[in-house]
Order: structure tokens, then sequence, then C-alpha cells
């Protein structure tokens, strides 16, 4: 179902997407809504494939902020809804939301860069024409920035090879892929749920770059950074987390 600007994709959840406490893994979260997205290119014109290999344009995500407000479980029928959300500058923004029953599930706020695959350079929003109609309505509040605090001490948490199965058309990490890689570094993330993540994408992880992973936290709230080989920063996060209702009742019941 679609109408001018928002576009809506039901999907059922599949059980191989959820973890050991079966919920949904955060990237596939993401990766609902950027299925959505895609079809909705597929819809009009010009579609991604026409904008990558008739107009030499691709886009790329430079942030993603997610609120998961509830878990999705196995087999839930489900409605992904986005829609363009307008832009400034070279800055393209989208939005989306996840339903469930009539419920939101989960909201999201993109921020994406369109660029040119002959010059790399940045197209500017007001030079681009794209069949979709934009709707300047926000789920989430956008921030400007996304900076780690500077007080903040990050300690190594391991390294992260990027290999065949992580990369895409653009020959690095798919960004659908960084939420689950980087909460796999938070410690104790078995008996937990995510309930937000933020999201800055700086620099690609191409194939064959390993990674070194950063971690640091305060209380429930996770600071993380990934470094390339180079040294340059690939990517920042900051991820909530909250206990699982069941796990904190089994450490209620344990003997002292």
């Amino acid at each position: 179902m679609s109408d001018r600007a928002k576009f809506s994709v039901p999907f059922i959840v599949n059980s191989h997407d959820t973890d050991k406490n079966g919920n949904v893994r955060p990237s596939i979260m993401l990766r609902y809504l950027h299925e959505a997205s895609n079809l909705q290119f597929e819809s009009t014109h010009p579609t991604l494939d026409e904008l990558r290999y008739d107009l030499h344009k691709a886009f790329l995500l430079s942030r993603a902020s997610m609120e998961i407000v509830r878990p999705l479980r196995a087999f839930e029928k489900i409605e992904a809804v986005t829609w363009a959300a307008g832009g400034k500058a070279a800055s393209f923004y989208r939005c989306g939301e996840i339903f469930s029953e009539g419920e939101t599930v989960a909201r999201l706020f993109s921020l994406w860069a369109l660029i040119d695959l002959d010059t790399r350079k940045l197209c500017r929003v007001r030079d681009v024409t794209l069949g979709i109609e934009s709707l300047a309505e926000w789920p989430l509040e956008a921030p400007s920035h996304l900076r780690l605090p500077g007080e903040m001490v990050l300690s190594e948490a391991g390294e992260r090879r990027i290999v065949n199965s992580d990369i895409d058309l653009n020959g690095h990490m798919n960004n659908t892929n960084y939420p689950d890689m980087l909460c796999d570094y938070i410690p104790g993330i078995e008996n937990k749920r995510v309930k937000s993540f933020s999201i800055g994408y700086l620099h690609e992880a191409p194939l064959g770059e390993t990674l070194r992973v950063l971690h640091g936290a305060e209380g429930d709230r996770h600071y993380l950074r990934t470094l390339r080989s180079d040294g340059s920063v690939n990517a920042e996060a900051i991820v909530e987390t909250e206990e699982l209702p069941g796990i904190q009742n089994l450490k209620q019941e344990e003997p002292a």
C-alpha cells in the first residue's frame, strides 16, 4: 500500500532473524525499513538501479537513529512504512516506522548522501530530481551530529575482519550489518535488548579490512567506535540497552 509520500510494505517476521531470547536483532529492524525504501524506489523512476547504472549515482548512509519501542517476535505480521523527509545541502533525509497490529514498534531517522560515482562528489538536494515525493515529518528528533562524550574512556573490545558475506554492491560492509556487529561487543548483550541506537558512518569498511572495536559504557548507555587499519574512524555509535525482565527475575532468585 502506498500514498503520495509514505510507502508501506508488509512483512512476516522470519524466525531465523531472532536472537536467543526470541527477539528480532537490531540489524533486521533496520533492514525492514531499508528494504521498504528500496521497494519505494523500485515503484517509480529513477529506480536505484537506474540511478547507479544510467545516472552513475548511488546513495550512501551517513547516519541512522532508531528507537525500538518493543521487541518483535517470530511470525509477527508487521508493516514497514517509509518516506523521504526532505533534506538540506547534500543531506537527504529518510524516515520510517514499523507497526504491528497498528502499534508503533520502531521509529527511524536516517541521513543519506548521494554520490556521483564518476567524480566521487556529493550531489546537492536542490540539484536532484527523484520520482518520490517528500514529506517533512520526522518520527524522531534528528541529532545534528553524533558525538561520543569527550571524557568517555573507550577500551579495546576486539577486532572484526570484513568478509565477503558483509559487503554489498558498493564493495564495503552493508550499513544494515553494523548494528549487530557493534552489539556483539557489548558485554552481556545476550541478556539484554536494544532500546535504541544511533550510528554515524564515517569511512567505509571494504572487503579484507580489519576493524579495531573500542567500547565504553555509562550504565546501559554504550559508546562504540571502530577504527580502520589506517587509523581512520569507520563508525561511531551510541547504543542504549535494557536488561530483559526474565533475566532480572532470575537474578533475584539466585541464592545469596
